[in-house]
């Protein structure tokens, strides 16, 4: 049995529709799914988004 895929924090581009995650991973336009779920979250996008909250 397959572990879940994780949820990534990010952004998308408007002009490509690519979506690229603050952990640095780019999941290219057409290929990603919006996950109506907040678990299991990437650590390296939290952790990111955790300090960018403190600044």
């Amino acid at each position: 049995m397959g572990s879940k895929p994780l949820v990534h924090r990010g952004s998308k581009s408007w002009w490509t529709g690519d979506f690229k995650a603050l952990c640095g991973l780019v999941i290219p336009a057409g290929t990603g799914r919006s996950p109506w779920f907040t678990k299991p979250a990437c650590p390296q996008c939290e952790a990111i988004h955790e300090a960018r909250k403190r600044k």
